[in-house]
């Protein structure tokens, strides 16, 4: 089996110059965006939320744990710290940074389906945009994230590139020193 690396150059090299180019333009304008972590996994959230609804519906499931594995891969790799949560995310920011994800995508898609492109080359291809940039978190936030598409898209009431909100100030840490159990107090009744 070959590594990931090798399968995403691999599909790059079928897709071809033209499509390579326009992935790394839709990338580069995310990118300039600037947006700070939980805005970024947001907005990645809503992206890949979206592109899963609209190319993926049938297979959604197995959609999301291939982002996740490759995610996962390149964190492994890259070994980022924890996301930061400095600033209260900006609806409108999150939906910008979205919009040009899947947007920029749904339009690579569509010319790669007309091109008679291979359906594993065009997954691939999408798949190494949003695994490159959600691998750029933690695995926590990762998963945090993944969970948020989930629960979006089982929501009956999910409507194509709604921002997927992603709580990742709600989750707490489990604590570093538990309590001792023979010198703890008892609570109730057994």
């Amino acid at each position: 089996m070959s590594s990931l690396a090798e399968t995403i150059e691999n599909a790059f090299a079928a897709v071809g110059t033209e499509t390579e180019r326009r992935l790394h333009d839709v990338s580069v304008a995310f990118e300039a965006l600037e947006l700070d972590d939980e805005e970024r996994v947001a907005a990645l959230a809503t992206a890949i939320a979206a592109i899963a609804y609209r190319h993926h519906k049938r297979h959604v499931p197995v959609y999301l744990e291939a982002v996740r594995s490759w995610s996962l891969e390149i964190a492994e790799m890259l070994r980022p710290a924890p996301s930061e949560h400095r600033y209260i995310p900006d609806r409108d920011v999150i939906e910008e940074g979205a919009n040009c994800l899947y947007g920029g995508l749904d339009g690579i898609i569509d010319r790669m389906r007309s091109q008679g492109i291979d359906i594993r080359d065009r997954l691939v291809t999408e798949l190494a945009v949003f695994a490159r940039f959600l691998g750029q978190h933690d695995a926590t936030t990762i998963t945090i994230a993944l969970m948020a598409v989930t629960r979006a898209l089982n929501d009956p009431a999910y409507e194509r590139g709604s921002m997927v909100r992603v709580p990742l100030r709600e989750v707490v840490a489990a604590p570093k020193v538990l309590p001792d159990i023979e010198t703890a107090e008892p609570v109730g009744r057994a």
